[in-house]
């Protein structure tokens, strides 16, 4: 079972990285390769279902982190299975779509890199859902919204896309930082990551009642913003921008639902503690009640859909609230149901928007004629988004009206306000569900729809229909599903037994459902004889353009601090921060009492003759230093500041340190050649500066003062640091395990290459960016006199006249 988890998880992630770069090679056929990743990880996930039974089982791969705690640890139980099902299940049927929705535009997009996308994606989706450590569900949750930042932005060229993909990445992102605080707290409060641990064991809720509220809060911030509960609702709608296929897969069925999944996984660690029920319910009905209203006032087919994705949500989120009060039985069922009809529905949109060019409902009608398939497949889906009979959705809110029916006896008040919010809610469902329906299907056909329709092939309509057949099944042979419920039970979570029906008899739930299909009939009626003109968002709603101007607004923000804090001119904030260093840093080593212990240390065994040597190259070093300030040419200064390079090499010298000098020669060697020819492209004006400004005698002075203190200041600390001799040594350390660990007898080398091996890389990585802008500035041409008037809004170069192609170069 541990191979066939590492191989539904990994496989997605290392064909994904291969598949890009291969995709020239395959051609048309990478989709079809591409499918097969997503059925080996579901048959891997159906195989380690089997064999892990109804008994949670934690499989450690490999230790990663263990000093903090996180290692690649997997929990299979019945909730991780179910969506990992999901997930791999929908990806299937999703990959065989996206093959027929993008067949005959191969050569217009990169689909290898899309397929790449969303196949890392899914591993993602499969990792976090399978994760037993907390930070790393969380590792894979951040890899969630950087895929899917990538997917809804494929289709860069378009504004939407990447308006879209920005307001997901920094809604989902911010929300996920909140998440990990929490997840810091929690483990501050426990001492463990893990999450089978943390359901075995009793939270610290009256030690610290307050503390686990924050933590409680923080994590679900990052499960609201991941599924798009109010009020970050507004960002699932504008990433609709991406392909039919990617909205059919992140924004329905796998993405959107990890909030879910986030609030399942935490309810047996959550569940006594106090705002649990208030803040779910709260937020979950609510959501519901808003998504579904703005659902009702859309036109454009995604987005309908995609609030009324976010009205599920806000409805699978709230019954863990609710149902925390009598025990969860039905949250599966709930979580099938989305799944089934929504992917199945953004299918069929998909469909009909690729087959007429149409996104807007209002263009749109009389497609049962041309295509009967869709018509049944998106009747079916319909109806269960509704809630009506003989439907998957029906049997589900009618088992939600039967848990509001016994807690609204108790009279709590959140229970009476989710309620409300419930009925308004599921009236516009239905409402917008039959809107979508009969619009699409049975009004007469336009004539922009006769004038570009052409007829889907069966395969391109196979996906959604599978989907309403599923929905169908699981809706009327209720055996099937109830024995999915209970095989895949998990204790802690599932904590009330049930039993699905279609039939209740006629009790206060079914005249509430029907009191609402009733109610929501009426509302569809009303606004077919209006024909929908009042179908507009209002502007208080409109989240998504607050956003936005908030973007712009910070932005203006940040650039009035940064022209505050003259960032763009280092003449004039440099002296304040090194003047902030001298008075800070300066004022507590003038009075420290090492200053004098110091001085001694170092003027112990003084050697007259080596000592003067040192204070004879300090002294030339010092001049040259000084002729860098006092000299006009960039020639003359360069000259004096490598002069103070070699002489610097020639101190390291007089302390033994060979390596160090060695190295210090041909840095500074390289450092001037690169300098020299590239100066010697600059013309003769250019060498005096561009725009030189000569300073003022106060500035001058300032500087002189700013220069010496901070000199001052690195002079006490020196004797700070040489005040006292340490009680062990570094290099001991280094010396006594270069052999034993780096298995080197060059102390030097394993040092650099092994101790502090990422440090020596971070420098070679400095130096190869420095030789690579140094050989741009090579190439660069000369700018004409009225670019370099304009300055920084001018074009790039160093005063190098950039000509055409065939005319002779000013050298």
């Amino acid at each position: 079972m541990h191979g066939y988890i590492a191989i539904a998880v990994f496989l997605p992630l290392l064909a994904g990285l291969l598949l890009g770069p291969c995709s020239g090679l395959l051609g048309k056929r990478v989709g079809w390769v591409a499918f097969w990743f997503p059925l080996i990880s579901f048959a891997m996930v159906l195989v380690a279902g089997v064999q892990a039974g109804p008994t949670p089982h934690v499989l450690v791969e490999w230790p990663w982190i263990p000093s903090l705690g996180i290692n690649l640890t997997f929990l299979v139980d019945g909730l991780s299975l179910l969506f990992a099902g999901i997930v791999s299940g929908v990806g299937v049927l999703v990959f065989f779509y996206a093959n027929q929705y993008f067949k005959g535009d191969e050569s217009r997009y990169p689909l290898g890199r899309f397929y790449s996308y969303l196949l890392l994606f899914m591993s993602a989706m499969l990792g976090t859902v399978l994760s037993d450590n907390l930070m790393l569900l969380f590792i894979f949750w951040e890899l969630t919204g950087i895929t899917s930042f990538l997917l809804i932005g494929f289709l860069h060229e378009k504004d939407g896309s990447r308006a879209g993909a920005r307001m997901a990445l920094l809604v989902t992102m911010l929300t996920g930082l909140c998440m990990l605080v929490g997840i810091v707290i929690l483990h501050q409060l426990t001492g463990t990551l893990s999450i089978s641990e943390l359901m075995a064991m009793d939270l610290p809720v009256p030690l610290d009642g307050t503390l686990i509220n924050v933590v409680l809060v923080l994590i679900l911030l990052g499960a609201f913003g991941k599924s798009a509960q109010f009020p970050f609702q507004f960002w699932l709608p504008n990433a609709m921008a991406a392909p039919t296929p990617v909205s059919a897969y992140l924004h329905s069925a796998t993405m959107v639902k990890l909030g879910v999944f986030l609030v399942a996984r935490i309810y047996p660690i959550f569940l006594e503690v106090e705002l649990w029920v208030p803040v779910l319910t709260l937020v979950g009905f609510g959501t519901m009640l808003v998504a579904s209203f703005l659902a009702l006032r859309s036109n454009v087919l995604k987005a309908i859909l995609a609030y009324s994705t976010v009205t599920q949500l806000g409805d699978l989120i709230g019954l863990y609230g609710l149902e925390s009060q009598l025990g969860v039985f039905s949250d599966y069922y709930h979580i099938l149901d989305h799944v089934f009809y929504k992917a199945c529905l953004f299918m069929v949109v998909g469909i009909i928007t690729h087959c007429t060019g149409c996104k807007d409902l209002r263009d749109l009608g009389g497609l049962r004629h041309s295509m009967p398939l869709l018509a049944i497949a998106s009747g079916i889906a319909c109806a269960s988004m509704a809630g009506l009979p003989l439907t998957m959705g029906f049997v589900a809110k009618e088992m939600l009206l039967a848990d509001f029916a016994i807690l609204l006896r108790e009279g709590p008040w959140t229970a009476w306000a989710a309620f409300v919010f419930l009925v308004l809610a599921s009236i516009m469902k239905i409402a917008f569900s039959c809107r979508l329906f009969y619009y699409l299907f049975f009004r007469p056909v336009p004539q922009q729809v006769q004038k570009h329709l052409h007829i889907p092939s069966i395969r391109f309509q196979l996906p959604p229909l599978i989907l309403a057949g599923c929905s169908l099944v699981f809706g009327w042979v209720l055996a099937l599903p109830e024995a999915l419920l209970h095989y895949l039970h998990v204790d802690g979570l599932q904590t009330r037994e049930g039993h699905l029906a279609m039939w209740h008899g006629v009790n206060i739930e079914l005249a509430i459902s029907l009191a609402i299909i009733s109610a929501g009939l009426s509302l569809f009626l009303y606004g077919r004889g209006t024909h929908w003109r009042w179908t507009e968002i209002p502007r208080f709603l409109r989240f998504d353009d607050f956003f936005e101007r908030g973007l712009l607004q910070f932005n203006a923000f940040t650039k009035f601090i940064t022209k505050m804090l003259r960032s763009e001119s280092p003449a004039d904030y440099l002296p304040v921060m090194v003047t902030l260093m001298v008075l800070a840093f300066g004022g507590y080593l003038m009075n420290a009492v090492e200053l004098k212990a110091g001085a001694a240390f170092i003027m112990e065994d003084w050697e007259f003759q080596a000592n003067t040597l040192r204070v004879f190259v300090a002294t030339l070093i010092g001049l040259s230093t000084l002729g860098v300030v006092l000299l006009s040419r960039w020639t003359s200064q360069l000259i004096m500041l490598s002069v103070a390079g070699f002489l610097i090499t020639f101190y390291f010298v007089l302390y033994r340190a060979p390596d160090l000098a060695l190295t210090q020669i041909l840095v500074e060697s390289a450092t001037l050649i690169l300098v020299l020819l590239l100066l010697a492209r600059f013309p003769k004006s250019a060498q005096q500066g561009e725009d030189r400004e000569l300073l003022h005698g106060m500035r001058n002075l300032m500087n002189l003062v700013i220069s010496l203190g901070l000199g001052a200041v690195v002079t006490c600390m020196i004797l700070v640091a040489g005040a006292k001799a340490p009680p062990t040594r570094l290099g001991d350390a280094f010396l006594a395990q270069t052999v034993r660990q780096a298995e080197g007898s060059n102390a030097v080398n394993t040092i650099l290459v092994d101790f502090r091996g990422f440090d020596t890389m971070g420098e070679i990585a400095v130096l190869v960016i420095a030789v690579l802008g140094s050989i741009g500035l090579f190439f660069r041409y000369k700018r004409s006199d009225q670019q370099r008037e304009q300055r920084a809004l001018g074009a790039p170069g160093f005063g190098i006249f950039q000509q055409h192609p065939g005319e002779r170069r000013e050298r």
